[in-house]
């Protein structure tokens, strides 16, 4: 049967011709959107390397200057540094609350970040990084974990030595592995090399995010700012996280600490006005992430063309099937069955949607290997070609059967005497 459709298409080569065009470009279309789809998909459950669960922002204010009951302190002053230090030690108290963290322009699902440069030698070029400036707690409030394994107390301890602390990914990018500890590497415009005192896991802004985070950590401590004289405007800039303990229920809770905490979390112009949940900040920074907005839109496009190349090969094979019933008259009158005649348009149609993926196939392989579209997927280049080349047939394919079976059946049921007449 195979050879038969084979000749039939040969024979019918000029009628086919447009059909195999139009199989080709609806074969490349459907490759990339689902290709796209795919990648982002994979992309937005990669993981983030937090965890936000059980994890709250406690917005510490600071009186306005204007404010009758505003403080005014003598230059060099350590009231603000006791200030602040009683607000994060009066959370720490807490017996609901496991670990309490400061971060300076260091958190996930925010816009604020510093990057600096980093090289592994002064001769190469430099990499740019984010700039974690955390305390030792950070680590545990967000349950990251060192890259090779193990708990994030590790991580706790190894910030507070000396050295450097990076994350998996710049680790790899520098040195093509993750077991670096020991390892030396250069500040941009710093003669000085730097040990690696430990390795985190890859972790990255949020869900969205697409770029290679390179990351690098700074230790971060109340006493140090106090020491180096920091202003109280330089404390009021800190962000404060801390963790509940896991059986600690997370409803209402923000609600009923700040209720409960409200008067305890004041001390001198500074006083704690909010409690957000992080799961609740995550979601929020997601619904407004612009990365978030413009897939929407770059998947309701793709949509749409799909929606719109469906019909059309739709279209396409049901007239094909139809112009042909004069084909189908000559068949029934030879003896052919009604199940035959529907077997042979699909197997036609299956045949043409094979020949023309040969070179849409072709051109898809070059727009992967010159990377022109998404390259955010985790599988291999040669496994993804494969998967996403499978899918795409199959999903034709079943369009296609779609499109010839209603006009094959209803052409397959004519009777004898109709077959004649189209003869």
């Amino acid at each position: 049967m195979l050879l038969h459709i084979l000749k039939i298409i040969r024979t019918e080569f000029r009628s086919n011709l447009w059909v195999l065009a139009e199989l080709l470009v609806v074969s490349v279309v459907l490759w990339v959107s689902i290709d796209y789809f795919s990648a982002q998909y994979q992309l937005y459950h990669k993981p983030v390397g937090y965890e936000t669960d059980h994890v709250y922002e406690a917005v510490v204010s600071m009186k306005p200057v204007e404010s009758p009951s505003f403080v005014t302190y003598e230059p060099g002053s350590e009231e603000p540094y006791q200030n602040f230090r009683r607000i994060i030690e009066r959370i720490r108290q807490h017996p609901d609350v496991e670990s309490v963290a400061i971060a300076s322009y260091s958190l996930p699902y925010t816009y604020s970040n510093r990057t600096y440069g980093v090289q592994r030698d002064t001769t190469l070029t430099w990499q740019g990084v984010r700039l974690l400036s955390v305390s030792p707690e950070y680590f545990r409030v967000f349950h990251i974990t060192p890259a090779n394994g193990g708990r994030p107390e590790e991580l706790s301890e190894r910030l507070r030595q000396e050295g450097t602390m990076i994350s998996a990914t710049l680790a790899e990018e520098l040195f093509g592995r993750t077991n670096v500890v020991g390892e030396k590497l250069f500040f941009v415009y710093d003669s000085v090399p730097q040990t690696i005192s430990a390795v985190t896991e890859a972790i990255r802004n949020d869900e969205y995010d697409d770029r290679s985070a390179y990351n690098i950590f700074q230790l971060l401590t109340l006493e140090e700012m106090d020491r180096q004289g920091s202003s109280e405007e330089d404390y009021h800039n800190l962000q404060v996280i801390f963790r509940t303990r896991a059986n600690v229920p997370d409803k209402d809770f923000a609600d009923k600490f700040l209720s409960e905490m409200r008067q305890q979390l004041k001390a001198g112009n500074y006083w704690v006005s909010d409690i957000q949940s992080y799961d609740t900040i995550r979601q929020d920074f997601l619904n407004r992430s612009s990365n978030a907005s413009g897939q929407q839109v770059m998947s309701s496009v793709i949509v749409f063309l799909l929606v719109n190349v469906f019909l059309a090969l739709i279209g396409t094979f049901w007239f094909h099937v139809n112009r042909r019933r004069e084909e189908i008259g000559v068949r029934m009158a030879v003896g052919s069955s009604r199940n035959g005649i529907l077997y042979f348009f699909i197997g036609e149609g299956l045949l043409l949607l094979t020949l023309s993926m040969i070179p849409a196939l072709f051109i898809c392989l070059n727009l992967l290997s010159a990377e022109v579209i998404s390259n955010h997927a985790t599988t291999s280049a040669f496994g993804r070609f494969c998967v996403i080349s499978l899918a795409t047939w199959i999903v034709l394919a079943i369009t296609i059967g779609i499109a010839v079976w209603y006009p094959a059946r209803k052409a397959s049921g004519m009777s004898p005497a109709d077959a004649l007449h189209y003869e």
